[in-house]
């Protein structure tokens, strides 16, 4: 008699009996996160290694999601974001599945572990959201998804916890000790999820990385009349004007096709680089803060040039072009081995202020709308020059890996600006083309 009194008291109440509904819906959230969050790693992998791939998340400048998946904060920890918002709804699912067992730990088990998940996760996304906003510059509208999908998670398991009627830290901490009593299952549970990331971060290759060269590997280099400076082949077959900015991951991946393409055919190619910041600090077709660091870069390329070292510092600010902590004058002069102080004094001049806004100048001529944008003879190529064109100037196939790198426009560039300033249009005066002699 003493024993059923007992298992009488021990038996949980109504309001603490599990709720299987409030289980399934949290279990069917996790199912929606982890197809969104795959989405995002198909997105991620599109984007960094198919060059005709176009999102159909990336709607302009401000919601783009090729913008973000190819800023740093797309990758985390040596993988991709996405593929731990995988690993993260796979685990909150396998929980919420260990919770529809008929034995549980506690009554609420395992929501208040997954309580404690799920507000993990809603901070992280009211972080990643601020960062997407103020620091990316455009938002992901399948990350923002993720958001939601946390916010729900979270909510659910709040109610599942109000439904036992007894203080959130009584359950915690019910839960909390539950684990320590019989700790092997979860020690095991998580020891698989963490053989799982690094067996993932192991064998999944850094797609993501662009490799660039430094400095001019060889090829010939020089300076157009007015200043501009070039590589590749000295009497060219084909010029190509590269319209660029050290702060746009597009232009990086540009920067690495071009080259790969002057690497193979560097005695009949020629690359002439112009700086086009999308910067408000020398680009008055800017209307608000976009890539604030990029007038500064194009100064300090510019003046690096102008020591000898321009396609070193070039080389050098694609790669360190887009990282959180900015380039400074001191970081690059030790980098390409010239004079910190003769290159801060030049960028303070107004010589260099002169010469970049030239460059700006010959951009806004010919309607240049988005960075990179490359120019041969009177047509502008938004993103990248099609393989058919570098063909028929150079007799023949060459690069079959060069091809559209994405197209950044600039927010609002003029009046008349084309809502479709990735597409090509025709280009005024002045005119390169094949055969070029500039120099």
């Amino acid at each position: 008699m003493q024993d059923v009194s007992r298992n009488s008291a021990e038996r949980p109440t109504p309001s603490e009996t599990p709720t299987r509904g409030l289980r399934i819906a949290f279990l069917v959230a996790c199912t929606v996160g982890l197809c969104l969050s795959l989405d995002l790693e198909r997105l991620h992998l599109k984007v960094h290694t198919d060059p005709d791939y176009h999102a159909y998340c990336a709607m302009g400048e401000r919601v783009n999601c090729e913008t973000v998946a190819t800023s740093d904060w797309a990758v985390t920890m040596g993988l991709p974001t996405a593929v731990w918002g995988i690993f993260a709804y796979l685990a909150l699912a396998a929980l919420a599945i260990w919770g529809l067992r008929a034995r549980l730990r506690t009554p609420s088990w395992p929501f208040g572990l997954l309580f404690m998940a799920s507000l993990g996760a809603l901070g992280y996304s009211i972080a990643l959201a601020f960062i997407s906003h103020f620091v990316i510059g455009s938002v992901c509208l399948v990350c923002a998804a993720t958001y939601v999908v946390n916010l729900v998670l979270f909510g659910l398991a709040w109610a599942e916890l109000r439904r036992a009627k007894r203080p959130l830290r009584e359950q915690l901490g019910d839960e909390v000790r539950s684990l320590f009593s019989a700790p092997a299952p979860m020690v095991i549970f998580v020891a698989i999820f963490l053989a799982m990331a690094a067996v993932t971060r192991v064998v999944v290759p850094t797609y993501w990385s662009v490799v660039t060269g430094f400095g001019p590997g060889g090829l010939a280099v020089g300076e157009t009349p007015d200043g501009a400076h070039w590589i590749g082949a000295t009497k060219p077959t084909l010029t190509i004007y590269e319209f660029s900015d050290y702060q746009c991951p597009h232009c990086l991946r540009g920067h690495e096709q071009m080259r790969r393409l002057l690497a193979k055919n560097g005695k009949r190619l020629r690359l002439v680089h112009r700086h086009f910041p999308l910067d408000q600090l020398c680009n008055n077709t800017m209307t608000h803060p976009f890539h604030v660091n990029a007038c500064a870069y194009s100064f300090l390329a510019h003046c690096a040039g102008k020591a000898g070292k321009f396609w070193e510092a070039n080389d050098f600010l694609f790669a360190n072009g887009n990282r959180h902590q900015p380039v400074s004058p001191e970081e690059l002069a030790q980098a390409i081995g010239i004079d910190d102080r003769a290159l801060s004094a030049c960028v303070a001049s107004e010589s260099t202020w002169a010469a970049i806004q030239a460059d700006l100048a010959v951009g806004k001529s010919y309607k240049i709308q988005g960075t990179p944008t490359f120019v041969v003879g009177d047509r502008t190529y938004p993103g990248s020059v099609p393989p058919d064109v570098i063909n028929a100037a150079l007799g023949g196939k060459n690069d079959a890996e060069v091809g559209p790198t994405g197209c950044e426009p600039p927010d609002n560039p003029s009046e008349n600006a084309d809502p479709g300033a990735c597409l090509p249009s025709p280009a005024p005066e002045p005119s390169v083309g094949y055969g070029s002699d500039a120099r």
